[in-house]
């Protein structure tokens, strides 16, 4: 009845409350490099950019590791988006990765 609840208390303390000395430790630290009212300019995306750099993203490496549905590697819109892919700038590409994985890092095997 109350799984749902349950679940998310759990994860809630878990994640938050059993480590809330850390996270509080990590922010004055981090604060003291960096103010509050500076960071608050950048959403999460940013900032992992921003506190990460621009990755080396292996374009040849995610064509080779990409599974197609209902098309193909020959398929013409499928060329035309690696040729357009290839010509993004280094920060297009992470911005690209951000956009289809939720982050903006390679994994650390590649794709």
């Amino acid at each position: 009845e109350n799984k749902r609840e349950y679940v998310q208390l759990i994860c809630e303390h878990k994640m938050t409350t059993s480590v809330q000395k850390q996270i509080d430790a990590f922010l004055e630290g981090f604060h003291e490099l960096v103010p509050p009212r500076l960071i608050s300019l950048f959403d999460d995306k940013e900032l992992e950019l921003l506190i990460s750099g621009l990755p080396e993203i292996d374009i040849d490496d995610l064509r080779r590791n990409t599974d197609y549905h209902n098309y193909t590697e020959a398929t013409p819109q499928v060329q035309w988006f690696w040729r357009v892919l290839s010509e993004f700038s280094k920060e297009q590409k992470a911005w690209f990765l951000q956009f289809v994985t939720g982050t903006s890092q390679v994994p650390l095997e590649g794709f």
